[in-house]
């Protein structure tokens, strides 16, 4: 085994987390589970399967990740999510890296599924996902949602193989995820000081349709390339009229309050 640990974050993911500890045991032996408060099975399911498991309150994606990290046994650090699973491939091109003492980042492909079916084009299709690196030269920034590595001036090297990524178990819960993802970007976007200009809120969600529905293929996909394009567009309306709601409030927070009761008046 290389001198990796995995860290992987859960919460209410009984359903995922033996298989997805299972992968990881194709190229660790320390695997770390950072749970935030799950309510079922998953700690318990963790521990059996041989993983060393830490509860902490939830504070971000971010934070969880950081937190493992510091808990494994290694400094190099492979950060996966209990609805990901490694693939074969992936798992050889890790065994034979060398993992020196470097400011390196490796990044792989993340190969999505919506109905346990493979979605090989559009934006979906494409995705790449950072998640090697050494914890003494990077670690995840603490946003609200869609946290990235942060490291000056990281090499980045691009490993053959890929994580098969099983979080979309169909349209509904898709659509779902989309909601919740777009309520906490628009307050990310929000507490960073964008704004909702009327090319985002309009224009941003036809034109990301339309790139991973016709520019990155996504027709080819079917139905499922035609879903993934309307909960793009969905999202993405979403995403900034949520943050244009948020800017709207605060306005009325800020107003005096004569002012504020004669917008109630009218």
């Amino acid at each position: 085994m290389n001198s990796l640990s995995i860290v992987i974050i859960t919460f209410n993911e009984e359903k995922n987390i033996v298989d997805c500890i299972r992968s990881a045991k194709l190229i660790s032996d320390d695997i770390i589970v950072v749970d935030a408060g799950s309510t079922d099975e998953t700690v318990k399911l963790a521990r059996t399967s041989g993983a060393n498991v830490f509860s902490i309150d939830w504070k971000s994606y971010g934070f969880s990740r950081n937190y493992g990290a510091t808990k494994a046994k290694n400094h190099w650090i492979l950060a996966l999510d209990a609805d990901e699973r490694i693939s074969k491939e992936l798992a050889l091109s890790i065994r034979t890296l060398k993992l020196p003492d470097t400011n390196l980042i490796y990044k792989f492909h993340r190969r999505n599924y919506l109905n346990h079916k493979k979605i090989r084009f559009g934006t979906l299709g494409f995705e790449t996902v950072k998640r090697i690196y050494n914890r003494n030269y990077a670690q995840w920034d603490l946003t609200l949602v869609h946290e990235k590595l942060e490291s000056l001036q990281a090499s980045k090297k691009l490993l053959a193989g890929c994580i098969r990524h099983y979080g979309l178990k169909n349209e509904k819960d898709y659509k779902a995820k989309a909601v919740l993802y777009a309520q906490m970007s628009a307050e990310k976007y929000f507490a960073q000081g964008k704004k909702a200009t009327f090319l985002k809120r309009c224009v941003s969600p036809v034109f990301n349709s339309i790139k991973s529905y016709i520019f990155q293929f996504g027709f080819l996909d079917g139905h499922t390339g035609w879903i993934s394009a309307k909960t793009i567009a969905y999202y993405s309306w979403l995403k900034y009229s949520y943050l244009n709601q948020l800017w709207q409030e605060s306005k009325i927070k800020a107003m005096p309050l004569s002012s504020k009761h004669r917008v109630k008046r009218a």
